[in-house]
């Protein structure tokens, strides 16, 4: 049976691998999966009402395998600095005073040269790949219609010299299994562009993306867990702390009672450096502001079915059923989660330039979410040093639904004796030893 958030927390079972996950978003919700396959008593706790309700609740749903890059390369210097003279509107600093910002920044740009973005954008396609071998099982297991489209994916050019400059590069490095279009076999590949056609200078079509309702997604997961009665979920459930012995955690702290425990799993995103820092450890992630817009579509021929990455202005397209979302900017403002009318107001010039007669303008609705994104871009996977058993699942960035299942999978491999599928993907840190 599944217990509610009012039930008993001090109790526990005594069963010698029970889990503890802190954290409900797409993250903790595959670890949780991955952990239940394998037997394992699992606790998920959440502070909010119920899964996905932060940075999973409404992002782009891109599986963006196309886009799993390190951010952190010779390229970024040059944003950098537009981003600090206020001339690059995808980037935005509002806290330059900010002390972990500065923690932050000094090591992204450390990560910065050729060796270190390749190093670290092999790890990100190895989870993301791996990933995607497994959702498709896992929707299986949940014995649910799939709703993720597995079509590919696009990427678009405005700018004839920026088109020109990444295929190039793409070519250098043997194709990545992606395929370069010029503006007719553009919209001949994907007619819902057509109203922006004359915008386009080409694109690249990567057939390993896919695209899905994150949300919804963990939604059906918890469900499914819930009938299965291996996960005890705790919402509405404040983590204040982390019980320990003798170099152990031996139960997680909660304004419901304390939760017992043989194994602690953060997945928390943003919030880790605030469980972690009474250890003695903060991990270096900071939170990456992120904003997305919703509208219902009206003519669904006019809207493109293939998700897509706009490469020039930086916004991520997607439509599920009648719905169509945009997202945008990295916006580095602490933890300030307010949405600002600015950027909501440049999400919907571009869906009323692009898509003006296919959506309801009137009726958008607007999320802001904070992204825990890692300096060199990979999270940080792994057993922390200052506890035997406390593991990380956090720091994901912007691709935490196309990595969460691979990295839970790993977590749960790891914990549980087998040897893991993949290895050497996780950040390094030195309070960390990294899957």
């Amino acid at each position: 049976m599944v217990l509610n958030t009012k039930s008993n927390l001090s109790g526990g079972t005594g069963h010698k691998r029970s889990i503890v996950i802190v954290g409900a978003g797409v993250a903790g919700v595959m670890t949780a999966y991955a952990f239940a396959k394998r037997g394992f008593e699992v606790s998920l706790i959440d502070a909010l009402s119920g899964p996905a309700q932060m940075c999973s609740h409404a992002n782009a749903g891109i599986l963006a395998v196309g886009h799993a890059k390190a951010w952190a390369g010779p390229g970024a210097l040059n944003s950098i600095v537009k981003a600090t003279l206020g001339l690059d509107r995808s980037i935005i600093v509002r806290q330059y005073l900010d002390p972990s910002l500065w923690r932050w920044g000094a090591e992204f740009l450390r990560n910065c040269t050729l060796q270190a973005h390749a190093a670290n954008t092999a790890k990100l396609q190895k989870l993301s790949r791996y990933n995607c071998e497994l959702i498709s099982a896992a929707e299986c297991d949940m014995g649910v219609p799939s709703d993720i489209r597995r079509e590919g994916g696009l990427y678009l050019f405005q700018d004839e010299e920026q088109f020109r400059r990444y295929t190039a590069s793409i070519l250098d490095h043997g194709g990545e299994a992606s395929e370069i279009l010029d503006r007719d076999q553009l919209i001949s590949r994907e007619p819902g562009l057509k109203a922006m056609s004359h915008l386009l200078a080409g694109g690249i079509f990567s057939a390993a993306d896919a695209v899905g309702d994150c949300k919804l997604f963990c939604e059906r997961m918890t469900s499914y867990l819930r009938r299965q009665g291996s996960v005890r979920f705790y919402f509405n459930t404040d983590v204040l702390g982390l019980n320990t012995s003798a170099n152990s955690v031996v139960s997680v702290r909660t304004n419901q009672g304390n939760i017992p425990c043989t194994t602690v799993i953060l997945a928390t995103g943003v919030e880790t450096g605030r469980v972690t820092s009474a250890l003695g450890f903060i991990p270096n992630i900071y939170p990456v502001k992120g904003y997305s817009g919703t509208w219902k579509i009206i003519e669904q021929e006019m809207v493109p079915k293939l998700p897509y990455v706009d490469e020039t202005e930086l916004l991520a397209v997607a439509s599920y059923g009648s719905r169509l979302r945009v997202t945008a900017v990295a916006e580095f403002a602490g933890y300030d989660r307010t949405i600002s009318v600015k950027q909501t107001a440049r999400l919907s010039r571009y869906v009323t330039r692009a898509f003006g007669k296919a959506v309801d303008l009137d009726n958008a609705a607007f999320w802001s979410g904070l992204r825990p994104t890692t300096p060199s871009g990979p999270p940080f996977l792994g057993k922390a040093l200052a506890c035997d058993n406390l593991w990380l699942n956090a720091g994901h960035g912007q691709l935490g639904w196309t990595m969460a299942l691979a990295c839970g999978e790993l977590l749960s491999q790891k914990i549980a004796g087998e040897i893991p599928k993949l290895a050497g993907v996780s950040s390094t840190a030195p309070w960390i030893e990294p899957i």
